[in-house]
């Protein structure tokens, strides 16, 4: 039997050995269009929305179910995409809050660790170590050994890419979905792009209100338990408010004649007009 004292340093070892291991992030985000059913979107949960890969049919205001899990069950909601660019999109939810993802504030510096958030075989998540592509020569792309590249680029289009500081796992990027080789590489690697963190900075708000209350309406589900009914959660598009009517157009502002030009000549009065003609 170990004494008090040796039981204790286990315990305190133990404790700390297990807070040495930083779980992996559960920002992973399955979407699907309103309507529709089948492979899913993936999504990244970050500090102001859902992060997704932009496509030619999304528009500001497009409406997607969002499942994502939380432990042992899934959560399911709805969202819209609130910002749009050529390359992202960000999805806000409608009534619940998603594990927010950190956004790292720099670039992955030359070799540091870079993960990509998988899922494992029981749908659980997994962090793949993976390598920039050629020493990142090339940009934002990254190799994975032992895993079928183009598997990763058709399924896990717009999971995230993390880096692993202070204990806290830090978003630098998401798939993209794009492959690339290199003719001349003798081990024939083939590499991911990803949407890199100067992108991504693009889309995020250039300020945060932090006093401002997020109020989220009520779920059922929720608050008391009760398993969500058709009905329970508006799905109406907000309105857009009209221009205000009955007010007259503003005439345009005169341009000052720019210095060291002569002023227009003024025009001649119509014949027609019945002006008074100048006299001789």
């Amino acid at each position: 039997m170990l004494p008090r004292t040796a039981f204790a340093a286990l315990a305190v070892s133990l404790l700390l050995a297990a807070g040495c291991a930083t779980p992996p992030p559960a920002h992973f985000t399955r979407l699907w269009l309103q309507g529709e059913t089948g492979v899913p979107v993936i999504g990244t949960s970050t500090e102001d929305g859902v992060l997704v890969v932009a496509e030619p049919q999304y528009a500001v205001g497009t409406t997607f179910e969002i499942q994502f899990p939380f432990g042992n069950s899934l959560v399911r909601d709805w969202g819209r995409i609130d910002r749009l660019n050529d390359n992202l999109a960000i999805v806000r939810p409608i009534t619940a809050r998603l594990r927010e993802g950190r956004i790292a504030t720099s670039l992955p510096q030359p070799g540091e660790q870079l993960y990509l958030a998988l899922r494992d075989e029981l749908d659980e998540p997994l962090m793949q170590p993976v390598t920039s592509w050629l020493d990142g020569r090339f940009g934002d792309w990254i190799t994975v050994l032992d895993r079928d590249s183009e598997q990763l680029a058709r399924d896990y289009r717009g999971t995230g890419l993390y880096v692993d500081r202070a204990d806290k796992w830090e978003l630098v990027g998401v798939l993209a979905g794009l492959l690339a080789r290199d003719e001349s590489d003798p081990q024939g690697q083939t590499a991911l792009g990803y949407i890199g963190l100067l992108e991504l900075s693009r889309i995020l708000p250039d300020r945060i209100e932090y006093l401002r209350h997020d109020v989220r309406p009520l779920r059922p589900d929720f608050e008391f338990g009760v398993p969500l009914q058709p009905g329970d959660i508006d799905l109406t598009p907000p309105e857009i408010p009209a221009a205000p009517s009955g007010t007259a157009p503003s005439a345009p502002p005169e341009t000052a004649p720019s210095p060291g030009s002569a002023p227009a000549p003024a025009p001649a009065p119509d014949a027609g007009s019945g002006g008074a003609s100048p006299r001789g």
